[in-house]
């Protein structure tokens, strides 16, 4: 279901950014400022821009998907201009999917990610 396009999110909050697939450096600040859903963290904003350069750009996302899945109240996904089909391509996020699921099933997984932030 699509989410609206302004998030209103209560205090207090984590705000993660330009992440650009850098799954170590998230799960790092996890380690600092708290895991989503935990007294230290109670809430989460993924501030755009989470692929995209990153060796783990495939797997940030999916974890950051799934953490949506697992704490919709409590993790927030906001759509940067790297979540974005143009970019994907340039910057090889495309490439990185098809990679990571298979040339039969990774485009088709592709689009549903754009759909995703659409």
């Amino acid at each position: 279901a699509a989410g609206p396009t302004l998030q209103e999110v209560k205090a207090p909050c984590k705000i993660f950014g330009d992440t650009h697939g850098q799954l170590r450096d998230v799960l790092l600040l996890f380690g600092c400022f708290g895991f989503p859903g935990t007294v230290d963290c109670p809430v989460v904003v993924f501030n755009g821009d989470v692929v995209d350069r990153g060796a783990h750009q495939v797997e940030l996302l999916l974890m950051i998907f799934a953490l949506k899945i697992a704490m919709p109240d409590k993790v927030f996904i906001n759509r940067g201009n790297h979540e974005d089909a143009h970019m994907n391509v340039k910057y090889g996020f495309k490439e990185s999917v098809i990679q990571a699921m298979g040339p039969e099933e990774g485009p088709a997984i592709f689009e549903m990610i754009g759909d995703a932030f659409s």
